[in-house]
């Protein structure tokens, strides 16, 4: 069985992030299940996730999973950092 590397919160919401806004503008409903099965993880944990980021201010509510300006940033400065972290050479998974 291939291991599958450990994510650091960071990385996992700055993903969750990324399905929720591609899920946003494909539906108007969000499916969880689909949510779930995108971020690989269990769903008590994706319930876990998606409360922090309510909490942070990052997604409006758990109902719309809308991204506030706070978390639009947050995702932006993720994928700044990620993409200076490849042009170093330096794998982050």
């Amino acid at each position: 069985m291939k291991k599958i590397a450990r994510r650091d919160k960071m990385k996992i919401y700055g993903d969750l992030l990324s399905i929720l806004k591609a899920e946003t503008s494909l539906t108007e409903k969000i499916v969880l299940v689909r949510i779930q099965t995108k971020l690989n993880v269990p769903f008590d944990r994706l319930k876990r996730y998606l409360s922090d980021l309510e909490e942070l201010g990052l997604i409006e509510d758990q109902i719309s999973f809308a991204l506030t300006e706070k978390g639009k940033q947050y995702l932006a400065e993720y994928r700044t950092v990620l993409d200076f972290m490849e042009r170093m050479g330096i794998a982050y998974r």
